[in-house]
């Protein structure tokens, strides 16, 4: 249990810091990249530390390393359970980061169907409990043998007796009904047959609110670990909490429904000195850029042509400095699934298309506003709509 407790401990300290920036790239297997975060090695150095502190002898400290690195196998093969089962429904994954005996595996989406996300939850503990029953097997001792075991120290005779009992604990832990845990997902995918995925995730999240104050509890007069594990569960509740909000305020909207059809636009053959005069006589903050054949053919920011102005000709045009459009937003693409999109980050206002032909523009905050006007009045939707504003 010594060595469990561990395990539970540098698990969700790490979970804590895996926001922090600095991960390993290891390689890829199946077409996803793995990372390792920084914080593996003080995984390690702590290991060492207590070694040291213990007196143990070399081949002991070589053991405890071994043991670290297996269970390391373990968690990855655990991401792979959730990873696999995802792509058999069509669900891509970004990485796998992999923290100090703990993971994540990041999809691209989120589970559209309670069976599929469910399915998905479950495939994770699965791995470690299939991993536990094949230790089981062919670890050398009998049932009867087991209170006998010597298992203060790692060593030759206990290893695989101890990877067998930590799979199988991360098993059964991670099945708690805590959201957004494994077993918290398989809750809010029960929950969401018979309601609402919104509503779902507010109760899986309310459940996992209980258990993470109890367990802090608990740990201030048992254990302190408990209150770090209780800590992890409240702050990613509320993270994930606010994704699946997100998800939920834009689901059925297409890039066509909110495409921008009026917006400040100048001729590429406009000057700087120019451009800046007429960017005074508007209150736009990005700016699409038209050919003499009164094409979009690029966008500029209010930023980039204060910027231009110290770092370019006055009488360079506006075609030299502007961002060109090579990617397009067709008409029909999901709002929830622009939020991840990449292409925000490389164009100020990005066209969208229906039929090759731009029927408007949209940008970040113009899917922002329009979650806020939603979030701020659940019926203004329908009120603008039966006006004809929309």
């Amino acid at each position: 249990m010594y060595i469990i407790s561990n395990y539970l401990l540098f698990n969700f300290i790490c979970h804590l810091l895996k926001q922090m920036k600095g991960s390993l790239y290891l390689g890829q297997f199946a077409k996803v990249k793995i990372f390792v975060h920084w914080t593996f090695f003080i995984l390690v150095s702590y290991s060492l530390f207590l070694g040291v502190l213990m007196e143990q002898h070399v081949e002991n400290l070589g053991w405890n390393m071994l043991f670290i690195l297996a269970i390391f196998l373990c968690i990855l093969l655990h991401e792979f359970g959730h990873v696999v089962t995802g792509h058999r429904f069509g669900y891509k994954t970004k990485d796998i980061i992999i923290l100090p005996i703990g993971g994540m595996s990041r999809f691209e989406k989120l589970p559209d169907s309670p069976k599929e996300e469910f399915l998905i939850s479950v495939s994770g503990p699965f791995v470690n409990l299939l991993i536990a029953l094949i230790l089981f097997l062919i670890q050398p001792y009998s049932l009867s043998n087991f209170p006998y075991l010597d298992i203060s120290e790692l060593n030759s005779k206990n290893f695989l007796f101890l990877l067998c009992e930590v799979n199988f604990f991360i098993s059964i832990f991670n099945l708690i009904p805590a959201f957004p845990m494994d077993g918290g997902r398989v809750l809010r995918a029960i929950l969401s047959l018979f309601m609402s995925k919104l509503k779902a995730t507010g109760i899986a999240s309310s459940v996992g609110t209980v258990l993470s104050i109890s367990l802090i509890f608990l740990g201030i007069f048992f254990n302190p670990f408990l209150i770090v594990i209780g800590l992890f569960i409240i702050f990613s509740t509320s993270n994930k909490s606010s994704v699946v909000n997100i998800s939920e305020l834009l689901e059925g909207h297409t890039a066509g429904e909110l495409a921008m059809h009026k917006f400040d636009m100048l001729y590429e053959n406009l000057t700087i000195a120019e451009a800046s005069k007429e960017v005074l006589d508007h209150q736009s903050k990005n700016i699409g850029i038209v050919s003499e054949k009164d094409e979009i053919i690029g966008t500029i920011s209010r930023d980039m042509l204060i910027s231009s102005l110290q770092s370019h000709d006055l009488k360079t045009p506006l075609s030299k400095i502007m961002n060109p459009i090579t990617d397009v937003i067709p008409s029909k693409t999901l709002l929830k699934d622009l939020l991840n999109d990449k292409i925000f980050k490389n164009y100020n206002l990005v066209p969208v298309t229906e039929n090759e032909k731009i029927i408007g523009m949209i940008n970040l905050e113009n899917i922002l506003e329009f979650m806020a006007f939603k979030k701020a009045s659940p019926d203004w939707e329908n009120i603008i709509n039966e006006d004809g504003l929309t």
